[in-house]
């Protein structure tokens, strides 16, 4: 499956299928406020109350099919359709990770041996055991035939998620596995929405390469 977003801000764009044009899903993120409910609304503070956004995944028909709510960049609620999951961890298998000075990489729930290996300027899904890319995460890039090359300046190409389905994970599961790492992976390596600093190390060096150089360690 390919999409393509409208916007660089992955937490606020619309997916389409470039083939055709046609809408896929569009994810909206709100800002809204938890508050104490021992105090008066009117000498409530942003701090005494904890700014929370919430992440919502609608289908082409409009309809949820899934949601995140953040408290700063930390998810602590994740749906899926009807299953409520609490915080990360119950969206990983977090027995193990592949762990590097530039590369974190953590199992999915649905398959132990595929993992999404986050770099400083990649974010790709492994197939540990056969070694081979079941997604990529494509930002700023142009579309050539099949391939992907990126933009000579920043902006001018656009962001596209690629991935393999796989029979144990709904669509709705990688999306949402996709955003809580993409999210990480920014955090990690300390990235903007907008960075174009790429190393060259990692652009000549696929992930895939990486995946049996790592180590596995428990976090």
């Amino acid at each position: 499956m390919l999409l393509k977003f409208s916007k660089s801000d992955i937490l606020n764009s619309t997916l389409v299928y470039p083939e055709t044009g046609a809408l896929g899903y569009t994810i909206l993120t709100r800002s809204h406020f938890i508050r104490n409910n021992d105090k008066d609304s009117d000498t409530e503070s942003e701090e005494e109350n904890g700014e929370t956004r919430r992440t919502t995944i609608y289908n082409k028909l409009g309809e949820v099919i899934a949601e995140i709510g953040w408290r700063g960049k930390q998810p602590i609620e994740i749906v899926i359709n009807k299953e409520k999951i609490v915080g990360a961890k119950g969206m990983f298998g977090c027995s193990s990770a592949i762990l590097s000075h530039n590369v974190l990489g953590i199992p999915t729930r649905f398959d132990t041996e595929y993992f999404w290996m986050a770099a400083p300027d990649a974010l790709t899904l492994l197939d540990y055991d056969s070694n081979q890319t079941k997604g990529s995460f494509h930002t700023n890039s142009m579309r050539v035939g099949e391939r992907f090359i990126a933009a000579p300046i920043p902006s001018l190409g656009h962001d596209y998620l690629e991935f393999e389905m796989h029979p144990l994970a709904s669509t709705e599961e990688l999306l949402v596995s996709f955003i809580l790492m993409e999210v990480l992976r920014r955090s990690r390596f300390n990235l903007h929405a907008d960075s174009s600093d790429r190393s060259k190390l990692w652009r000549s060096t696929p992930l895939v390469n990486w995946g049996r150089r790592l180590r596995r360690g428990s976090i």
